[in-house]
C-alpha cells in the first residue's frame, strides 16, 4: 500500500506538473522574439512562475493524496466507532462489485465492511446463545425449586412415616405386652406362661437340667366374692399377685393362669428349692392382712409342686403341669393351706413339711 501511494503521488505530480507547465509554455512561446523576452523584470517573473509551478507540482500531489487518504481514514475511523457502539448498519460507501485492479485502500474498506457484518452476525448468534442459556438457566432454576419442594414434601412424608412406624411399633409392642399380661394383676397371663414353659422345655430338650412348677389356688375364694363383693375379690387377686411376685426368685415367672389360680415357673430349681419358695409364699400370704370392706381378712392358699429333669428328648410340657395340678388338688382335698409335692419317681403325692 505504501509503494502504491508513492506511485499515486508521482502520477499526480506529473499531472500537476503538466497542468502547471502548459501556461508557462504558452507564456514563453508568446514572449519569444519579443521585447518582453529582453525585459529583466519579465525574466524574473518567468523564473518565479516556473519555480512556483515546480513547487506546486511537488507539494500539491502529496497534499491531495493526504487529503483523499485522510478522508477515507476518517470514514474508516467512523465505521470502527459505530462498530464499537454496536451499530453495524452504517457501512463504508463502496461500489457494489469489486475489481481485481482495486487499490489496497478499497480492498481494506471492503474487508472492514465484511468484518463489521461478521461481527454483527457473531454478536447476533452470541445474543441468541445467551438468551437460550438464560432460558435454560431459568428452566433449571424452576426445576430446582420444584425438586426442592418435592424433596421437602418427601422429607415431610418420610418423617410422618417414621413417626407412624414408631407409633405402630410402640402399639405393637404394647399389644404384645397386653397379649402376654393379665390386665388385673399386671403379671404374666396364661398364654405367656405356657409359651415360657414351651421355651424352657424346647430350648435344651435333651439336657439334664431341672425345672420346677408351682400351681397356687386361693382357698374359699368364692366365699370372699359372695361376702365382700367382686371388687374386694379383685383386690385380693391383685395383692396376692404382688406377694407371690415379691417372694419368688429372680428369673422365676409368675403368672395368673385362671380366675384365682396362679403359677410360678422356676427354671433350674430342684425340688427342695421349689418347696422352699412355695412355703415362703404360703406363709407370707397367710400373714398378710387383706382390708376388705374396712375389715381385716386372712386368706390362705393351696400349692402344688412338681420338679422334672429334662433328660428325655421331646419332653411333653403338659406332663409337668398335670403333675403340679394333681399336687394342688391333693392340698385342696387334704385340709387346704398346705403345700403338696408330686414325686415323679414313685408317682405319689406327699405334703411338704
Amino acid at each position: 500500500m505504501f509503494v502504491e501511494g508513492i506511485v499515486l503521488v508521482n502520477k499526480l505530480r506529473l499531472v500537476f506538473l503538466t497542468i502547471l507547465l502548459i501556461p508557462q509554455v504558452i507564456m514563453f512561446g508568446m514572449a519569444y522574439d519579443s521585447l518582453l523576452a529582453m525585459n529583466k523584470s519579465f525574466s524574473q517573473i518567468e523564473a518565479v512562475s516556473l519555480a512556483s509551478a515546480l513547487m506546486l507540482a511537488i507539494i500539491m500531489p502529496g497534499v491531495t493524496v493526504q487529503w483523499l487518504v485522510g478522508k477515507t481514514l476518517d470514514h474508516m475511523r467512523q465505521l470502527c466507532y459505530q462498530v464499537k457502539q454496536g451499530n453495524y448498519h452504517e457501512l463504508l460507501s463502496l461500489p457494489n462489485e469489486s475489481r481485481n485492479d482495486e487499490e489496497d485502500i478499497m480492498v481494506l474498506m471492503r474487508d472492514m465492511n465484511w468484518m463489521a457484518r461478521q461481527i454483527e452476525n457473531r454478536e447476533r448468534e452470541l445474543k441468541l446463545a445467551v438468551d437460550e442459556l438464560w432460558q435454560s438457566r431459568n428452566q433449571m432454576d424452576q426445576q430446582n425449586k420444584m425438586l426442592l419442594s418435592v424433596n421437602k414434601e418427601l422429607l415431610t412424608v418420610q418423617q410422618r412415616l417414621q413417626e407412624r412406624t414408631t407409633q405402630l411399633e410402640n402399639s405393637c409392642h404394647h399389644m404384645e405386652i397386653m397379649a402376654m399380661t393379665d390386665p388385673l394383676t399386671s403379671i404374666a397371663n396364661r398364654r405367656c406362661f405356657f409359651e415360657a414353659l414351651d421355651h424352657q422345655i424346647t430350648a435344651k430338650p435333651c439336657a439334664v437340667t431341672p425345672i420346677s412348677l408351682l400351681i397356687i389356688d386361693i382357698d374359699f375364694f368364692k366365699k370372699i366374692n359372695d361376702t365382700y363383693g367382686h371388687q374386694s375379690g379383685d383386690t385380693v387377686l391383685l395383692e396376692l399377685a404382688q406377694i407371690i411376685q415379691k417372694n419368688a426368685r429372680d428369673g422365676d415367672l409368675v403368672a395368673r393362669i385362671g380366675g384365682e389360680e396362679y403359677a410360678v415357673l422356676l427354671p433350674g430349681a430342684i425340688s427342695k428349692q421349689a418347696v422352699n419358695v412355695a412355703n415362703r409364699i404360703q406363709r407370707k400370704i397367710m400373714e398378710h392382712k387383706f382390708i376388705l370392706a374396712e375389715e381385716q381378712v386372712s386368706i390362705t392358699v393351696s400349692i402344688g409342686v412338681c420338679t422334672l429333669f429334662q433328660s428325655i428328648c421331646y419332653f411333653e410340657r403338659d406332663k409337668i403341669y398335670n403333675y403340679a395340678d394333681q399336687a394342688l388338688y391333693h392340698s385342696k382335698h387334704n385340709g387346704r393351706n398346705s403345700v403338696s409335692i408330686y414325686d415323679t419317681d414313685t408317682h405319689s403325692i406327699i405334703k411338704a413339711a
